[in-house]
């Protein structure tokens, strides 16, 4: 009879556990197509830093991870993830700085010509627990640094959850390899060549001629004198839309503070919940029993594991809901008046970009 009633109380609680998981504004981590493999997750490496950056300074733009949800779905998996990656962008970026191996290494909201190399993100799948990055570098020339699949699988216990920004060590150490590689030569040429590239899109005819296209890739052919007027006014330009890339990652510092402790504790609780869903799958396939004296525990600390998981995936989900209904406009001053811009950073950074332009094509009409 206590074995009738023992299975009887633990049917009740898959029944509810399974209802509770269909209200659930996220869904319940289940195996999918992108379950990750033992033997397929990155391994930590050890993040290589320097004295001083290998020079000379090579500048890195880190563009907001695509996260992979259109611009018009308003549901909380959205949500979570469009707070993702940019949550994820920013600690990218922080392995990068902790690398001392680079100049200045800002976050952009789209790609751009501003950077001599730019590093793209496709979140192919995040659940909390399982995460699985496509990175790649590209520089300003058109070459592919390296491609590569990140995958990681956050780990159980306490303090666990402080590995996760080490995931990023490898894309720091990948980049390192391909830039040392390098000659001095070819390093000063590629910085000299971004330079071009983004006074081109500022005035592409007054720069044409200097890259040539080569197949797949440009090749710098020329430079303009170092005292060019135009180049000279280029270079300022350019100095304002810094400003911009400031401003994000003054946000993102804010971000951090504001969601890092809630996201970590979400991604702890998917542990747990994940790790449950593996031993009762075990425990099914095995056909164990699981009567006794321990039953009613072992079902009592399941269902603790399993409501924590939920408890920290509502508390991200409305964090996250609240934070990107949020549109923040942005206040930069802009050769002495300013400049208020509004709508998503995507939109903000197109808007700031286009007045730039603008603002280059007055001051070029005037000089002549």
């Amino acid at each position: 009879m206590a074995a009738v009633q023992t299975w009887s109380l633990l049917l009740t609680f898959l029944m509810l556990l399974s209802c509770a998981a269909q209200q659930a504004p996220m869904a319940t981590i289940t195996a999918s197509e992108n379950t990750v493999r033992e033997e397929e997750i990155t391994r930590f490496e050890a993040l290589t830093v320097a004295s001083v950056p290998v020079m000379p300074a090579l500048d890195i733009g880190v563009v907001l991870f695509d996260s992979d949800v259109e611009q018009e779905d308003v549901s909380s998996v959205a949500s979570v993830r469009r707070l993702e990656s940019k949550l994820l962008a920013g600690l990218l970026r922080d392995a990068l700085v902790a690398s001392n191996q680079w100049g200045a290494v800002r976050l952009l909201p789209s790609l751009s010509p501003l950077v001599p190399v730019a590093i793209e993100t496709h979140i192919v799948h995040s659940d909390g627990r399982d995460l699985i990055l496509d990175i790649w570098a590209t520089d300003a020339l058109g070459e592919r640094w390296f491609q590569q699949r990140l995958i990681h699988r956050q780990s159980g216990g306490e303090g666990s959850s402080g590995d996760f920004a080490q995931v990023f060590n490898v894309i720091s150490n990948r980049l390192l390899g391909s830039w040392a590689n390098r000659s001095l030569d070819e390093r000063a040429s590629l910085l000299a060549a971004a330079d071009i590239k983004y006074a081109q899109q500022l005035a592409p005819d007054a720069f044409e001629g200097y890259l040539i296209h080569d197949e797949e890739r440009l090749i710098l052919s020329r430079l303009p004198a170092q005292d060019d007027p135009m180049l000279l006014r280029v270079m300022r330009i350019k100095n304002q839309e810094y400003l911009f890339c400031d401003a994000i990652d003054e946000q993102y510092v804010v971000l951090a503070e504001r969601i890092g402790p809630t996201y970590e504790m979400w991604r702890e609780s998917a542990v747990e919940q994940a790790e449950w869903l593996e031993r009762y799958q075990v425990r099914v396939a095995d056909r164990e029993a699981n009567t006794g004296d321990g039953a009613f525990a072992r079902m009592q600390s399941s269902y603790a594991a399993y409501r924590s998981y939920r408890i920290q995936e509502q508390a991200l989900t409305e964090l996250a809901e609240a934070l990107d209904g949020e549109s923040r406009p942005l206040v930069i001053n802009a050769v002495g008046r300013a400049v208020t811009l509004e709508g998503t950073l995507e939109t903000q950074y197109d808007s700031w970009r286009q007045l730039l332009k603008e603002i280059y094509m007055l001051e070029q009409g005037e000089a002549l």
